[in-house]
């Protein structure tokens, strides 16, 4: 039998400023308790069937708010402060399980449901937090922190008319929030409202004047509208405040360069200028290097590196270009930099192994993805150089291990389902060789490792 022995409290606060002007000078005795109700009803837009009793308290700037779930179950809350613990742990799939049980033995509790969302959306589990979160309102419309996680999870499904609205009760009703202007600037810039974005990231910037995702918005906007040097300036503050991140990485790439051939031509006059901005040689140099102009895009990189030798970002990039333009050497030397600069980034280490792979050094592509995986850089990718790689050594059982890690990851990895069919042949299990050899052969496009698969396919099916 459930014990009904206590209560739990939901408390808000909401800014009074957000309340008509008869409520400025509140105070209890002034204004009955039912007409609070009304004005809260307007004030927050809640349903009028909704009926229950709330207290409605001012408290400085704020008006509070409190009321109470029709039923408390020890049971429930029992299971809500063991999956508390579970979250905190990390361990979210359990916590699920015991809010969902907590949620079927006492449906009335928003806690559970709130919860629940913030554990789903923690999983990338957009609906199912969606889902949770609007059962948090259907019980409690005032239980406003649930509007800017609500809002965010429309936003990663992109539903963005529901992201906004929901993103802007969560600025009308709570208290400032960094990451609900964040939020509501990308939403209103998808949505070509860019003077409310602009807006919203400066109001980012007000609240956090270090947060490098605010500059980079407004950047973008100025970028989107034509005003080069505006967002030249922003994208070059995101550089200064994200140091060695990927915003930085970003912005050092969409900076709005000249043409290589304004570049060069600079006179010595000019020279100074382009020193004191070199990220004008590395967006020039990614240009180029995304159109395939792989000697020119090392030409710029080398020339930002010669301003800015300690950008292990950089480094990599010259070993990318270096490597398309069959340097391999000239490849693994600036890896190898970018790797002293910043050794605990496993891309480095990746790309270390394909240029490796490239001059067919296989014990260091093993010592290289090994490290790479150690890093968290762990990819189909890694996995199939690292399996090929043991191949090469005459190590056929663990090959195919590290291949089939490749084809879990990503099920069309061709690489590894030649070099797995190798490995079959050697091991004489021609039957399973056959088979990756036979998709192969079928896919669509034409490429080298097609024509060599074809080749196998038909000399192995002869016998």
């Amino acid at each position: 039998m459930n014990q009904i022995t206590k209560r739990k409290t939901v408390t808000t606060e909401i800014s009074i400023e957000e309340f008509d002007d008869q409520l400025t000078n509140l105070d209890e005795s002034a204004t009955p308790q039912n007409d609070r109700l009304q004005i809260a009803k307007k004030v927050l837009e809640i349903p009028d069937n909704f009926t229950d009793k709330i207290e409605i308290i001012p408290n400085g700037e704020y008006v509070v708010f409190k009321w109470h779930p029709e039923r408390y179950d020890e049971r429930a809350e029992k299971l809500h402060k063991n999956a508390l613990s579970l979250a905190r742990s990390g361990n979210l799939d359990d916590a699920i399980k015991r809010w969902t049980q907590a949620s079927l033995i006492n449906s009335t509790d928003p806690d559970y449901y709130f919860n629940l969302g913030l554990a789903y959306f923690e999983k990338k589990q957009y609906t199912e937090a969606i889902e949770n979160l609007n059962r948090v309102l259907a019980i409690c419309p005032f239980y406003t922190k649930t509007h800017l996680i609500l809002g965010t999870a429309f936003l990663k499904i992109r539903k963005f008319e529901f992201a906004k609205k929901h993103l802007q009760k969560s600025i009308k009703y709570s208290k400032p929030i960094t990451s609900a202007y964040l939020n509501l600037g990308a939403v209103n810039s998808i949505l070509k409202l860019y003077d409310e974005g602009q807006k919203m990231f400066e109001k980012a910037i007000e609240l956090s004047p270090n947060e490098p995702r605010a500059y980079l918005g407004i950047a973008k906007i100025y970028s989107t509208i034509g005003n080069d040097e505006k967002a030249n300036a922003f994208f070059k503050k995101v550089i200064e405040l994200d140091k060695k991140g990927n915003l930085a990485n970003y912005a050092k790439r969409s900076i709005i360069s000249e043409n290589t051939s304004n570049i060069s031509a600079k006179g010595e006059a000019n020279r100074e200028a382009l020193n004191q901005n070199p990220e004008e040689y590395y967006s020039e140099g990614y240009r180029l290097y995304i159109s395939g102009d792989y000697t020119n895009a090392e030409k710029m990189y080398q020339n930002y590196l010669k301003i800015k030798p300690d950008d292990d970002y950089v480094w990599y990039a010259l070993g990318e270009a270096q490597l398309r333009s069959n340097k391999a050497e000239d490849a693994v030397n600036s890896f190898k930099k970018a790797i002293k600069l910043y050794p605990k980034k496993g891309l480095y280490f990746k790309e270390l192994a394909v240029v490796f792979d490239a001059l067919n050094k296989p014990d260091k592509v093993i010592a290289a993805t090994s490290k790479a995986k150690d890093l968290g850089n762990a990819d189909s990718v890694t996995y199939a150089l690292w399996g090929k790689a043991l191949y090469n050594l005459g190590k056929h059982s663990e090959a195919i291990i590290m291949l089939e890690q490749s084809l879990e990851i990503n099920k069309n990895n061709f690489l590894a389902k030649f070099y797995i069919a190798k490995a079959n042949i050697d091991l004489k299990n021609f039957q399973e060789a056959s088979d990756y050899l036979y998709e192969i052969k079928e896919i669509k496009i034409n490429t080298p490792l097609k024509e060599k698969a074809l080749l196998m396919y038909n000399k192995l099916n002869e016998k």
